[in-house]
């Protein structure tokens, strides 16, 4: 069974590399549009965000995080990122859908890093990096690798309809399409662990240095 799986990633890999690039550079497009962003933002807004994350720091250093809440709410978030790319890889509107996905997540890290770093300076760049980028090494490539299917699976959904498949070969493209993203989301639980459990431990750090 391991060696079937290593496989199919393999020959995935190998047939959808251009797809790979093109969700690459969706994604660094979105970080780069999130950094911009900050510019944006009036001085309510930002009042407002750093507020929030002073409110933060300091629960941090009283130790009153709630890491079974962080682990809920992180296992939702990415749940629905990984729900929606998997539903919309079964319809041809996946094709534009997917990349979208890709970027707004990109938006998302972009912001967040640029700001901490931004307003925070040394604290918001070691935060970014201990707090942010320890889940994000799964996170991400995950990701990456479920809208890459999800493209793939899509573009094959036009193909099928030129050709005729057997419906025992449509019930096979679907069981490893679906097992697939199965497997990256045990990958993207061990973000989540580490999100709720790990990262804060790192966190603690930074707060009590400064």
């Amino acid at each position: 069974m391991p060696y079937k799986i290593k496989n199919l990633f393999k020959r995935h890999f190998q047939t959808n590399f251009i797809l790979y690039f093109i969700l690459m550079i969706f994604f660094v497009l979105g970080i780069i549009l999130g950094s911009i962003l900050i510019k944006e933002l009036n001085i309510e807004q930002k009042s407002g965000i750093i507020k929030f994350l002073n409110s933060f720091f300091k629960s941090m250093g009283e130790k009153k995080l709630n890491n079974m809440g962080i682990l809920k709410n992180s296992l939702l978030d990415n749940l629905k990122t990984v729900f929606m790319l998997w539903i919309t890889g079964f319809i041809i509107l996946g094709i534009p859908i997917i990349p979208i996905v890709v970027a707004v997540r990109g938006i998302a890290i972009g912001f967040t890093v640029g700001f901490l770093v931004n307003e925070f300076g040394v604290k918001g760049f070691l935060f970014s990096i201990l707090g942010i980028l320890p889940q994000n090494l799964l996170f991400i490539p995950s990701i990456l690798v479920i809208a890459a299917i999800g493209m793939s699976y899509s573009l094959g959904n036009i193909k099928n309809k030129r050709i005729k498949y057997t419906k025992n070969e449509f019930h096979g493209n679907i069981r490893n399409y679906s097992i697939l993203i199965l497997i990256l989301c045990v990958v993207m639980l061990g973000g989540c662990l580490i999100e709720a459990f790990i990262s804060p431990i790192f966190l603690n750090m930074v707060v009590s240095y400064f």
